[in-house]
């Protein structure tokens, strides 16, 4: 019972750095428990080899040297380990941020579209249907982008899995176009696909793949200023089928290309 107490205890102490993603040797926890083991061995160390050898005191110095160049190997670690909580906790505070943006805009269109329909206004059975449909769209939307927070909570706990099979990618990306043309028509720019009806299946995650390609769509549209044009392409490309983007947006600045798959 005592050895389970003790290995909950260890498990918990470390939990922390588990769930950031720090390697042992980077978790400021297990090094300030290192370092004070090491310095209480140290300290006893001394104390017997000093009395054993007075006579050659530069055994001594040598030791000391030795483990305080350790205790510095193990501060600096200590510090990078920090570095790394702070960088992941203002990644977090910069996510959480974008996400609430990015649900204010379909709220937004949500609001709007009511507020027009319970102002009396006489509309039309066609008007009445466009605003309808205008919020099935932004509520959709909104789905997405929580289905999106959720992932991320997975992707964070090891939860997150994969259930591959034989997908008709021309058919996948068709709906994606078709679904975000709306969104295109009111950002004024125009979308568009090629790519031929032929493409072969492909052995993946539908929902993972729809999620990752409708992302791309959505920036492309949203980061393109004024009239603009978004085209979707597919080909096939060996044993793969290629999936690409071109868009007249602003880009991603090149200091901040090696953030994107993080």
């Amino acid at each position: 019972m005592e050895k389970n107490s003790n290995l909950l205890y260890k498990l918990h102490l470390f939990k922390d750095c588990q769930n950031y993603n720090l390697s042992l040797w980077e978790c400021p926890s297990f090094i300030f428990l290192v370092l004070g083991v090491l310095n209480i061995t140290a300290m006893v160390s001394t104390y017997f080899i000093a009395n054993r050898y007075t006579d050659q005191p530069e055994i001594v110095a040598l030791i000391v040297i030795v483990v305080s160049a350790f205790i510095f190997i193990l501060s600096h670690s200590i510090t990078q380990g920090f570095d790394k909580l702070a960088q992941a906790n203002k990644m977090k505070t910069e996510f959480v941020s974008v996400a609430s943006h990015q649900l204010r805009t379909p709220l937004a269109a949500i609001r709007w579209t009511l507020n027009l329909i319970n102002d009396g206004h006489v509309l039309s059975q066609a008007d009445m249907t466009a605003y309808l449909t205008m919020v099935k769209e932004s509520n959709e939307r909104m789905i997405r982008l929580v289905n999106d927070l959720l992932d991320v909570s997975r992707i964070e706990m090891g939860h997150l899995t994969f259930f591959p099979k034989q997908t008709n990618i021309y058919v996948l990306v068709e709906k994606i176009v078709k679904a975000s043309a709306p969104f295109a028509q009111a950002n004024n720019v125009t979308l568009s696909m090629e790519a031929p009806e032929t493409l072969p299946n492909v052995l993946t995650d539908p929902e993972k793949i729809s999620i990752t390609i409708q992302n791309l769509v959505d920036n492309a549209i949203k980061y393109t200023k004024g009239k603009g044009e978004v085209k979707v392409s597919m080909e096939a490309d060996s044993k793969f089928v290629r999936v690409a983007g071109k868009d007249k947006g602003v880009g991603i600045p090149q200091s901040q290309q090696k953030h994107i798959f993080k």
